[in-house]
C-alpha cells in the first residue's frame, strides 16, 4: 500500500491559501457594509475623523491613488492577509512534524461566525487579517524552533501596529500578542509581565490619539463620549433616576416611554429617528460651563455602584450571547451591499448568500455563542500552565491569553454587541487549540477536564438560549 502522508504533509500548508484564493474568486470584491459606505466615502472627500479608523480611510486613498478602487482591493487585502498567515502556521506545525494539524489549520479559516463576517469589508477582517499573518510569521519559525529573522520582526510589528489602530479595543488583544510573540523581552516572572503589559497597554492608548489626528489627520468626532453616554443610560434606567446629568427629566422620561434604553447597545442613542437627541445633546452640544461627560460619568459610577455593575453585566451577558435569544440581529454579515452613490462592493453574490446563510444557522448553535470561545481559550489555559515548556505551548499561551484579555475588556469598555467584535476570540482559541494538540505531555487530566467542562457550557448555551 501506498503511503500520501509525506506528501499531503508537504502540500498541507498549500491548503489555506489555495482556499482563500478560491473563496476571494467567488465572493470578489465583497461586500460593503454601512460603516464600508462612510469609510469610503472619507477616502473619497479627504474629509477623515476617527469614529472609524483613519488608518483604514488614509490606505483605502493609496491604493485608490493606484488605480485600485472600490472593495476588491481592500478585501484582497484581508484574504491575503488571513489566509496566508493561516498558510505559514500550517507550515510551521509541519515543521514540526505535525502534518495532520497542519492541514487542519485550513478549517480555522472556515469556522462558519468567521468565514461569515470575513467576505464583509471592514475593520473587524482587516484587524483579524492582519492578527493572523502577525501569527502565522511567528509560528513559522518558532514552531519549528527557528530563530526570527529580524526582517520578519518588523513585518510582524508594522502588521500589530495597523492592528492596534483599527479598533479602539484592540489594544487589550493585540498588545498581550505581541508581548508574547515577542518573548515578553526575556521577562519571566509574572509580576514583572504583568507590569510590562500594564505599561505597553497604557502606553498604546496614549499614542493612538496623537496617531490618529496629528500623523493621519483625522478630525475629532467625539466618539470617546458613546461609551458614558451609554454607561449613565444604564445607570439611570437601572436605578430608576428621574435623568441623566445635563439633560432634562422629561427628555429622559420620553426617551423611557420609548425604550431608549437597551443592554444590547449603545445605538438608539444615535439613531435620530429613536433617541438621537439625547446623544446630541450629551456627546456634541454641551454647555462650555458644564462638566465633561467624563466627569458626569464617574459622578454617577460612583453615586450608583450596583447599579452600574448590573447594566455592564447585562450588556455582558448580551454581546457574549449567554442568556439571549439565538436569532438576535447583528450576529451575521449582510449578504449584499448596503446602496450607496458610488456602488461599491457587490449587490449580490450567490456564494456571500449561501455563506451568510450558513453562518447565520451557525450563529444560533453553540458556535455563535461568545462565551463558549471564552469557556475554551480559558480551558486552553489551564491545559497548558501544567504542560512542560516547547514552542507550541508558548504559542498556544500567547493566543489564549490574548483571546482573553480582549474579551474580558468588554466587560468595561464594549457598547455593542455585534458578534464580529469577537472574531479574535473566536480565531485565537482556535489557533490556541491546534497548538495545544501540537504539544507532547499535556495533562490528560486537564485535557479531559477541559473537553467535559467545555461540552456542559455547550448544553447549558443551548438551555439558555432556548428560553
Amino acid at each position: 500500500m501506498v503511503d500520501f502522508t509525506p506528501r499531503a504533509g508537504r502540500l498541507a500548508p498549500l491548503l489555506a491559501p489555495a482556499l482563500g484564493l478560491g473563496l476571494l474568486a467567488l465572493l470578489w470584491p465583497g461586500v460593503a457594509t454601512y460603516d464600508t459606505v462612510v469609510q469610503y466615502a472619507q477616502a473619497v472627500s479627504g474629509q477623515v475623523d476617527d469614529w472609524h479608523p483613519p488608518i483604514l480611510v488614509r490606505l483605502w486613498q493609496g491604493l485608490r491613488a493606484l488605480g485600485l478602487d472600490g472593495t476588491g482591493p481592500l478585501l484582497a487585502l484581508q484574504f491575503g492577509l488571513f489566509w496566508s498567515g493561516l498558510g505559514l502556521f500550517a507550515l510551521g506545525l509541519r515543521e514540526a512534524g505535525r502534518p495532520r494539524l497542519a492541514a487542519a489549520t485550513a478549517l480555522v479559516g472556515l469556522v462558519p461566525p468567521l468565514l461569515g463576517w470575513m467576505f464583509a469589508v471592514l475593520k473587524d477582517g482587516q484587524l483579524i487579517g492582519a492578527a493572523v499573518m502577525a501569527t502565522g510569521l511567528v509560528a513559522r519559525y518558532r514552531l519549528a524552533c527557528r530563530p526570527l529573522p529580524r526582517w520578519v520582526g518588523l513585518i510582524v510589528a508594522l502588521l500589530l501596529g495597523y492592528a492596534l489602530l483599527l479598533r479602539a479595543n484592540a489594544v487589550f488583544g493585540m498588545v498581550p500578542l505581541a508581548l508574547g510573540l515577542a518573548c515578553w523581552g526575556g521577562l519571566r516572572h509574572p509580576l514583572a509581565r504583568l507590569a510590562l503589559l500594564a505599561a505597553a497597554t497604557l502606553a498604546a492608548l496614549a499614542a493612538a490619539g496623537p496617531i490618529n489626528h496629528r500623523v493621519l489627520g483625522a478630525d475629532r468626532s467625539l466618539v470617546e463620549g458613546t461609551l458614558p453616554l451609554f454607561d449613565m443610560a444604564g445607570i439611570a434606567h437601572r436605578a430608576g433616576l428621574p435623568s441623566l446629568p445635563q439633560l432634562p427629566p422629561a427628555a429622559w422620561r420620553a426617551a423611557e416611554a420609548r425604550g431608549c434604553y437597551t443592554p444590547f447597545f449603545w445605538d438608539s442613542f444615535g439613531d435620530a429617528r429613536r433617541c438621537g437627541a439625547i446623544g446630541t445633546r450629551l456627546i456634541f452640544d454641551r454647555d462650555e460651563e458644564a462638566p465633561s461627560i467624563f466627569a458626569d460619568w464617574l459622578g454617577l459610577v460612583v453615586r450608583h455602584p450596583l447599579a452600574y455593575a448590573a447594566h455592564r453585566l447585562g450588556h455582558l451577558n448580551a454581546t457574549l450571547r449567554i442568556a439571549w435569544p439565538a436569532d438576535e440581529r447583528l450576529a451575521t454579515a449582510p449578504a449584499r451591499s448596503q446602496p450607496s452613490p458610488a456602488r461599491i462592493g457587490t449587490p449580490a453574490r450567490a456564494a456571500a448568500a449561501v455563506i451568510a446563510h450558513i453562518a447565520t444557522i451557525a450563529a444560533r448553535t453553540p458556535l455563535g455563542a461568545p462565551w463558549l470561545w471564552l469557556v475554551a481559550a480559558l480551558g486552553l489555559l489551564w491545559m497548558l500552565a501544567a504542560t512542560p515548556a516547547q514552542p507550541a505551548r508558548s504559542l498556544g499561551l500567547t493566543l489564549a491569553w490574548s483571546a482573553v484579555l480582549q474579551t474580558a475588556s468588554f466587560a468595561v469598555v464594549s457598547i455593542a454587541s455585534d458578534l464580529r467584535y469577537h472574531l479574535w476570540l473566536i480565531t485565537a482559541t482556535a489557533l490556541a487549540a491546534l497548538c495545544a494538540a501540537a504539544c507532547r505531555d499535556v495533562p490528560p487530566r486537564r485535557r479531559r477536564a477541559a473537553l467535559a467542562t467545555l461540552a456542559a457550557a455547550a448544553a447549558l448555551s443551548v438551555t439558555l438560549r432556548g428560553v
